[in-house]
Order: C-alpha cells, then sequence, then structure tokens
C-alpha cells in the first residue's frame, strides 16, 4: 500500500453518503488547544443491514459499498502507520488480508466478464460468497491496521511523557487528568473491540468500525498535541531540574 497525495486521503471518509437526509459519516480532526474532542456519533444508516449480512441476504450492491467503505478506512490508518512506525514493514497481517480480499474481487470480476463476453453463464452463488469473503478480508485488514496504529500511539504518547512527573505535566497542560482519564478509557473500549472480534469469524462492517477508525484518529490528535504542546514546555521548564 503506498502513499497517496493529501486529496485521496480527504476522500478516505467521503465514501457512504447519508441515508434519508441526514449528516454523513465525515469526521474532521478537531486540534484545540486542549486536543480533547466529542466522540462523534456513527451513521447509523451504515448498519442498517447487519441482520442481512448474518443471514447472507445482502444484496452485491450492499457488499461492494462496505467494501469501499472499510478499505477507505484501512488505507487511511495504514498511511498513518507507515508515517509513524518504520516497524510496520514487518507487520505483514494486514497486507495479507488485502490480498486476499483482492483475490476475492478478482474472481467477481472474472465471473462477471465470462458472463458478458459470452464465454460462460453468471454464477450468482459463486460471485455472493467472493464478495462476502472479500468484505471479511477488508474488515480482518482494518482492524489488524487500527490495532497497530493504536498501540503504536498509545505508546508514542506514553514515551515522550515519561520522566515527567504527573504534577509537572499538568503544570503546562491544563486538560492532562481529562486526557489521560480519556486515552484510559479509549484503551479499555479497544481492548473490549479487539475482544469481540477473536471471539467470532463473522466479520462485518458495524459500529466497531467507525468508533474504531474515530478512537485511532482521537489517539493521534492527543498525540499530535502532546508533541507539538505539551513536551516543549516540559523540556523548556523542567529539563534543568
Amino acid at each position: 500500500m503506498s502513499k497517496d497525495n493529501n486529496s485521496e486521503k480527504d476522500q478516505s471518509t467521503k465514501v457512504i453518503p447519508a441515508a434519508d437526509g441526514s449528516e454523513a459519516s465525515v469526521k474532521h480532526r478537531k486540534a484545540p488547544d486542549s486536543a480533547v474532542g466529542k466522540k462523534t456519533s456513527p451513521n447509523s444508516a451504515m448498519y442498517s443491514s447487519i441482520s442481512s449480512y448474518r443471514k447472507e441476504d445482502m444484496t452485491a450492491d450492499e457488499y461492494w459499498e462496505r467494501i469501499f467503505y472499510v478499505h477507505l478506512k484501512t488505507k487511511e490508518l495504514y498511511i498513518l502507520a507507515e508515517e509513524y512506525g518504520p516497524e510496520l514493514k514487518t507487520f505483514f497481517l494486514p497486507i495479507n488480508s488485502l490480498k486476499n480480499a483482492y483475490e476475492n474481487i478478482i474472481h467477481v470480476c472474472a465471473n462477471d466478464f465470462m458472463a458478458r463476453s459470452g464465454n460462460g453463464n453468471s454464477n450468482d452463488k459463486y460471485m455472493m460468497d467472493n464478495l462476502r469473503s472479500a468484505l471479511a478480508n477488508e474488515c480482518k485488514a482494518f482492524f489488524d491496521t487500527a490495532d497497530f496504529l493504536s498501540i503504536l500511539l498509545r505508546k508514542k504518547i506514553v514515551d515522550r511523557l515519561s520522566g515527567f512527573t504527573y504534577p509537572q505535566i499538568a503544570s503546562v497542560w491544563d486538560e492532562y487528568n481529562d486526557v489521560r482519564i480519556k486515552i484510559i478509557k479509549i484503551s479499555q473500549e479497544i481492548a473490549d473491540i479487539r475482544n469481540r472480534k477473536s471471539d467470532t469469524n463473522d466479520y462485518y462492517i458495524d459500529e466497531d468500525v467507525e468508533f474504531y477508525y474515530n478512537e485511532t484518529k482521537s489517539l493521534l490528535d492527543n498525540y499530535i498535541y502532546v508533541e507539538e504542546k505539551v513536551y516543549p514546555k516540559l523540556e523548556t521548564r523542567f529539563s534543568d531540574i
């Protein structure tokens, strides 16, 4: 997965429009001095057919919509993981899952081409089975990427603040206690998501994808704030103590 220009990154959260006039599920990183933002609500229209997925009743278009959606979320987080974590070079789980999804998608396209070219009959069950597998593999890639990036960002925040006491940090960061509690809560919520996914092979697009994406971006906001605002003040004020 290669790095793309900024315009491509900006499209990664704009794939699925809102239904019935509700707000689109487009998140912009909030960058206040406190680096504490409200948790955005998920786009409920995205999750209306979860039961259809479980019953394997989703249409081909519904599968394609979710494959595109999850893929672009994964791409955005993977690019960030490349920028912030050189150790990603040895982390192959997302790439393997994306390769498997690509293979599934090729089978779907080949089935469609053979039917359109008159060289074979369309096998609807074969196509739907591969779309379902493609979505499952895209979701696996997303969760593996989000796991990697969220763990990396939490470690970077802890490492950057290590060596300074709580009073020292709080003296240059008024909202430190609120952010610290928020990060602890995020870590617990992420652990819950990971546990749920480890209990089943039934991967599907649900509120966990949107929630995990938003929480990971929130961690990134806090890490950037620590690097740009907090750490320089700590170094200036306490490096000689």
